[in-house]
């Protein structure tokens, strides 16, 4: 530029020349002083149409337009100012280089359109790329977390923790088939408003409602408030308890068989997503898995369960002065089933035979075990007179034989045995063998308890073949607990501290009901464990 302000004429030549628009401006109104073809061809001109008109005349889209807001900055600031955006009007991009001199703006541009295509496609590649890595990460983490579940109330926690973080549900439930009784049952946490669990817990299969029609028709659903209310108005107080703006259904189908339901619920008017509904079909699938293998469980603890109750001796003996008492709790969690048992028989000789043991294992193969070894250890006793010793060392035998792998078992086998001369003194003798099972606590009439702490053989199952008896003397109003670990063990302390808990809190078995008084010691010992515990009790009366 000239001090004047006018044009070099050497530049307007090489200006001409130029592939990039090249405009200069008058700073003050901009008016266009110059212009070279590439600059003109912009706004479909050539140079003599433009030069001396003023902008808002050539360019009217661009005033009050981010490229007039840009432009106006090299009237403040020093130096170059670029930018890149669209062409006010038009589908074109140019990026532009502009600067003051003196009292023109010089400004080049070029054209960038398809650069700016190019980088639109590759910003979509790359959110779609995002969204499905995205997408992949929250399906490995669906499956991973389904895939650690045990029980049903596992599998539908997880899909009501998905369903908040995931979806955005204000409510979801995993509903299961109960085909037996024709329900759609629902296992419910709360999340409903008060009142609204009464409407949807029980909903006859063959009944109406978006859920139990999507297992029919064996498809899901995505409901809309107004297709609620109009599709199942006979449901419309359903809908208003539970305030539903948006509802999801997806059944849960596996080989063909109706296994249950997955419900969102929304709070407000939305339409999900074709990806979020994929999604949601993905969880669905890898739910009926999770929900198959829950449900196998369960009917597998349950048979075992009924396995094990079987096993148990539910009449106990009660021979003369001698009153017995016992208590089984299952274990907290509802896919384990214990090898714990309890036995009392009175022999042939007139001599009762006490046990209590406990298979290694929680699951149907350790019930068995232990129907196995409880049968055993029962016909051993009758068909000789051995003491505790020598019956759990035939026991050992037997085992080898049961079969090819290796059941462990703790077990203690006591006798109450009485000598002429032991009844003269009102005393009687308790004979035990125990198999590395936890020692008995002997509670005097007073409340005074000791455990009888003699020192235990190895397991049942490891291949002893020799085991010692261990002898006592019990006075009359004495009262035996034997019990099984799950009664002192904790997961946060050791099993000394246990053992010294239970004969602290044993005094309750000095009462009068030995029955009420394993009851008060479960109140106060049984609830943290989380193993099954089984307790036999026996009281010393005294005698005529």
């Amino acid at each position: 530029m000239s001090s004047a302000g006018a044009v070099d004429p050497l530049l307007l030549r090489a200006w001409q020349e130029v592939s990039e628009g090249i405009v200069v401006l008058d700073a003050h109104d901009w008016r266009v002083v110059h212009v070279n073809p590439s600059g003109a061809a912009l706004h479909g001109a050539v140079p003599g149409d433009l030069v001396g008109r003023l902008l808002s005349d050539v360019f009217p889209a661009a005033v009050g337009s981010d490229f007039h807001d840009q432009l106006r900055r090299t009237r403040t600031e020093p130096g170059l100012v670029t930018w890149t955006g669209p062409v006010p009007g038009t589908d074109r991009w140019i990026a532009v280089r502009a600067q003051r001199v003196d009292d023109h703006v010089l400004c080049s541009f070029r054209d960038v359109t398809a650069e700016h295509a190019v980088e639109v496609e590759r910003d979509a590649l790359t959110r779609s790329l995002s969204r499905s890595l995205e997408h992949t990460s929250r399906l490995l983490r669906m499956s991973e977390a389904l895939t650690a579940t045990r029980t049903v109330a596992d599998v539908a926690r997880v899909v009501v923790e998905t369903a908040h973080e995931g979806f955005g549900a204000a409510y979801s439930a995993l509903s299961v088939v109960d085909h037996e009784r024709g329900l759609l049952r629902t296992p419910f946490t709360g999340e409903l408003a008060a009142g609204a669990e009464q409407e949807w817990q029980d909903l006859p299969l063959d009944g109406p409602g978006p859920g139990t029609l999507a297992l029919r028709q064996g498809s899901p659903r995505f409901d809309d408030a107004a297709g609620l209310r109009t599709g199942f108005p006979e449901l419309m107080h359903r809908w208003e308890v539970a305030d539903v703006r948006y509802l999801a259904t997806v059944p849960l189908v596996a080989a063909g068989v109706p296994v249950g339901l997955l419900t969102m619920v929304w709070h407000e008017d939305l339409e999900l997503s074709e990806n979020q509904r994929a999604m949601l079909v993905a969880l669905a699938s890898y739910t009926t898995q999770a929900l198959q293998r829950a449900l196998l469980l369960r009917e597998r603890t349950a048979t075992a369960r009924t396995l094990q109750s079987s096993m148990l001796t539910t009449d106990l003996p009660q021979p003369d002065h001698l009153e017995l008492a016992a208590r089984y709790v299952t274990a907290h969690a509802e896919d384990q089933v214990g090898g714990d048992w309890y036995d009392a028989l009175v022999l042939p000789d007139g001599t009762t035979l006490l046990v209590i043991g406990d298979v290694s294992g929680h699951d149907v193969t350790a019930a068995a075990e232990m129907g196995q070894l409880r049968i055993a250890l029962r016909a051993l006793a009758v068909d000789r007179d051995d003491p505790p010793a020598e019956l759990l060392r035939r026991l050992e035998s037997v085992v080898d034989s049961l079969r090819g792998d290796t059941i462990l078992a703790s077990c203690l086998v006591a006798r109450v045995e009485q000598s002429p001369a032991d009844r003269a003194r009102g005393v009687r003798t308790l004979r035990w063998a125990n198999a590395g099972h936890p020692p008995p606590v002997l509670v005097a009439a007073d409340g005074g308890a000791r455990v009888l702490d003699a020192a235990p053989d190895l397991l049942v199952g490891v291949g002893v073949t020799e085991r010692s008896d261990h002898v006592v003397e019990v006075p009359a109003g004495s009262t035996l607990l034997l019990y099984t670990d799950g009664l002192v063990e904790r997961r946060d302390d050791d099993l000394d501290a246990g053992t010294e808990r239970l004969r602290v809190a044993a005094r309750a078995l000095a009462g009068p009901d030995p029955g009420a008084g394993l009851d008060a010691l479960l109140a106060e010992l049984g609830d943290a464990g989380g193993d099954d515990v089984a307790l036999l009790a026996v009281r010393f009366h005294a005698q005529d």
